[in-house]
């Protein structure tokens, strides 16, 4: 018979995993309330080029994600309501677009007080 103990460090264990992706996505910082990452891009050009196919991936999975640009950077937000999880779906969004940024030779922003430097 399982005890609440067991099921406790089994439901643990499970969502360890959707944090180890987390963790995996350099890129990304998460708050109570969001999931973000900025680029700063070569290029206005390179910058339009990013959002497109951030926009693309947007429209093919359904989750829509907050964008700002300024000149040659972009911060994405990926809103979250108080105390929700992020999905394996946004995870997955998240991977793909640190893939293209990378892809287009963007360079991850640390902190996003970095893209006001831009504006």
């Amino acid at each position: 018979m399982t005890n609440i103990r067991q099921l406790s460090q089994a439901q643990s264990a499970v969502s360890l995993v959707p944090q180890q992706r987390l963790s995996a996505l350099e890129d990304w910082k998460r708050s109570k309330e969001s999931f973000t990452a900025s680029y700063r891009f070569s290029s206005t050009d390179t910058a339009l080029e990013f959002i497109t196919l951030v926009g693309l991936l947007a429209e093919k999975v359904g989750i829509y994600p907050h964008v700002d640009w300024r000149i040659d950077a972009v911060y994405l937000r990926l809103a979250q309501g108080l105390n929700t999880e992020i999905t394996a779906q946004t995870i997955n969004l998240a991977r793909r677009v640190s893939v293209d940024a990378h892809r287009l030779n963007g360079a991850a922003m640390v902190d996003y007080r970095d893209r006001e430097a831009t504006a």
